[in-house]
């Protein structure tokens, strides 16, 4: 049972979890780079605004990054899934 465990384990602890790249126009261009947290509560049905709004407003060519890294997993399993953050980065 022990190694039964280990196994569904192991490739949870190394996996990167999962990433959404969204571009748009030619994609970033300017070398801008800015990292933010978006908070969701109940397993990510409820979100508060996303971060990357204001950034993108009024741009023809950027790339947005939606992803949870293993800090954010472990936070979201610890939690029980009431709370799940996410990090968001835009590229113009």
């Amino acid at each position: 049972m022990k190694k039964i465990l280990l196994i569904l384990f192991i490739p949870l602890i190394f996996s990167s979890c999962y990433v959404h790249r969204i571009s748009h126009g030619s994609g970033p261009i300017e070398g801008f780079t800015k990292k933010d947290k978006q908070h969701n509560f109940l397993f990510g049905i409820i979100s508060e605004t996303s971060p990357v709004i204001e950034e993108i407003k009024n741009e023809k060519n950027y790339e947005v990054e939606i992803k949870i890294n293993p800090i954010d997993g472990a936070i979201s399993i610890l939690t029980f899934g009431l709370y799940v953050p996410t990090t968001v980065v835009v590229k113009k």
